[in-house]
């Protein structure tokens, strides 16, 4: 059971590795039209939603630092998951935050309208919970094999 859990966290690692790269090479090439395109689904789907509108240089060097750190931690679970099994702590870390800032920055909208109550928003807990979840879960049964 060991080495398959091993095996799935490294592969965990490079799927992760690879997702983070593309999403930060979005994140810098292609914001504008990424906000765009969220926009417009919103309108679709959800019309009663506000739409998204921050597109700062301050917000995306901070996401992109993010991109960076969490990139970093998958690709060492890539290249030794053994090794480097305690980067599983800081990657759910900032998965976990980002989705509970997002949720709660969606509900604050809710309440006091003031436009946080957007689909970029719930997209950012749509996908970092779930990925936080899996690499926890992961994490879990690893330490329960390894004890």
């Amino acid at each position: 059971m060991n080495k398959k859990i091993i095996r799935l966290i490294t592969v965990t690692g490079l799927f992760y590795t690879i997702a983070f790269t593309v999403t930060a090479f979005v994140f810098i090439f292609l914001h504008p039209q990424l906000m765009t395109i969220i926009n417009a689904v919103s309108q679709k789907i959800f019309p009663a939603l506000p739409l998204a509108h921050e597109q700062s240089q301050f917000y995306k060097i901070l996401c992109l630092s993010m991109m960076s750190g969490v990139t970093v931690c998958s690709l060492l679970l890539y290249k030794d998951a053994q090794t480097y099994i305690a980067m599983i702590i800081p990657l759910c870390t900032m998965k976990f935050t980002s989705s509970l800032c997002a949720l709660t920055a969606f509900i604050g909208g809710s309440v006091f309208h003031n436009g946080w109550n957007n689909l970029a928003n719930i997209i950012i807990v749509i996908t970092d919970f779930p990925l936080g979840l899996w690499i926890f879960c992961l994490f879990i049964v690893y330490r329960r094999y390894n004890n």
